[in-house]
């Protein structure tokens, strides 16, 4: 009984091995039928397709890139004084003009500072007895201060005199004593002389540090008033009213974002037709627009794990609709031709790899390889195979072989 059971399981498996090797034998001859059918088919018969001309239009090479917005200046905007926050005037997302107040830092004990500094000068000032209306303290003519004036005009006086006496000594008309005395008071004069203008060197070097003084107080005073570096939009207030604060604490976060970045890599095969001033097309999805720039700067060295060169594209944004950070899609357009060649999409047959056309000519379709450039939604920019006067195959693109007989459509024909 087992043996008849081993038996019968060796003829299942011997009949199931003869139908998977004659369905295989008849798959292959199928196979071979229609390969041998479509090799005959240029001597036996003609495939129907489609014909238009090759498209001759404006091409445009254009480059599109992913990347995404950054602000041109990110600011923290710091107190230079000590004292206690009187007020502040904006909030997150308010807009600020340059020079515009942010912070204002109690100046009671600096516009006392100031005044105090203000009369020190004064004092000092009025202590040379120059004119106060057109004084510059760093070109002060010492000759012009009284006490040197006074000074002088007894040298100058007293050399007259010393001169007269001298002529009169000569012809024997005045006494030796009296020459000598004036000789005395020549010199000293002449000392007073020199004395006073040193006194009035040091009188002007203490004017000009009380008018630094003077300077440094105003300052101080005027940083009392926290101002904005430039016009833009306030990130994030950091100080509240009350709050004391030191030199160098954080106030406001300010960023300018007029004109706002975009940054992206450009492929390395494409780098060498980018330049300084080229103009790009952003597309900003977040606002639903898209917003023309121009390059501004192409980074001198590549990134080594996408092959790809970073480019700065500024893009006007007075409205500040833009925001850093928002993703953006930017378009690069290298140059124009003006008779490109285009095909539609349906013409390409691309097989192994290799992408070609069929042009047909006196009822026969001839293989032509060609080089794709850029694709549009309906057609294909043909970059080199084809001159551009040809017609192409359409239709049955897949049945075409080089040199098989075709024919046109009753309707076609009739046109």
């Amino acid at each position: 009984m087992l043996s008849n059971y081993k038996k019968i399981i060796v003829v299942v498996l011997f009949l199931a091995a003869a139908i998977f090797v004659l369905s295989y034998m008849k798959e292959a001859e199928k196979k071979k039928t229609s390969n041998s059918g479509r090799n005959r088919r240029g001597a036996d018969s003609e495939t129907i397709v489609k014909t238009t001309p090759v498209i001759r239009d404006t091409v445009e090479t254009i480059i599109e890139i992913n990347g995404r917005l950054f602000s041109e200046l990110e600011t923290i905007v710091s107190s230079e004084v000590d004292g206690v926050v009187e007020r502040t005037t904006k909030e997150m997302g308010d807009i600020t003009h340059e020079k515009e107040m942010l912070v204002k830092i109690k100046d009671v004990e600096y516009e006392i500072k100031y005044r105090q500094a203000h009369f020190d000068y004064m004092q000092t000032l009025t202590k040379l007895s120059v004119d106060t209306s057109s004084v510059n303290v760093n070109t002060v003519n010492l000759e012009n201060i009284s006490s040197v004036k006074k000074a002088r005009a007894n040298y100058d006086n007293l050399k007259a005199s010393f001169w007269r006496i001298a002529e009169l000594r000569k012809n024997e008309l005045t006494s030796k004593q009296l020459q000598d005395d004036i000789e005395s008071k020549l010199k000293a004069a002449e000392a007073d002389l020199q004395f006073a203008r040193e006194e009035a060197k040091t009188q002007v070097l203490s004017l000009q540090a009380k008018n630094a003084a003077l300077d440094l107080s105003k300052k101080k005073l005027d940083d009392t008033r926290v101002v904005s570096p430039y016009t833009g939009i306030i990130q994030k207030r950091l100080v509240s009213v009350g709050e004391f604060v030191k030199i160098g604490t954080p106030l406001y976060s300010v960023i300018k974002n007029n004109p706002i970045k975009f940054s992206g890599g450009i492929p390395e095969s494409f780098i060498s037709d980018i330049a300084i001033g080229m103009t790009v097309e952003v597309k900003v999805d977040a606002v639903k627009g898209t917003f023309g720039g121009k390059v501004i700067r192409i980074s001198p060295s590549s990134t080594p794990e996408n092959h790809s060169v970073d480019i700065e594209v500024e893009i006007a944004n007075p409205d500040f609709i833009l925001k850093p950070g928002y993703f953006a899609e930017a378009k690069i357009i290298l140059n124009v031709n003006p008779t490109g060649i285009l095909i539609p999409i349906e013409a390409l047959y691309i097989f192994a790899g290799v992408e070609k056309v069929f042009v047909v000519k006196d009822d026969k379709a001839f293989e032509k390889k060609v080089k794709l450039g850029r694709r549009y939604v309906d057609r294909v920019e043909i970059k080199n195979g084809l001159a551009g006067d040809e017609n192409i195959a359409i239709s049955n693109v897949s049945k075409l072989y080089d040199g098989v007989k075709v024919k046109k459509p009753e309707v076609e024909k009739n046109k």
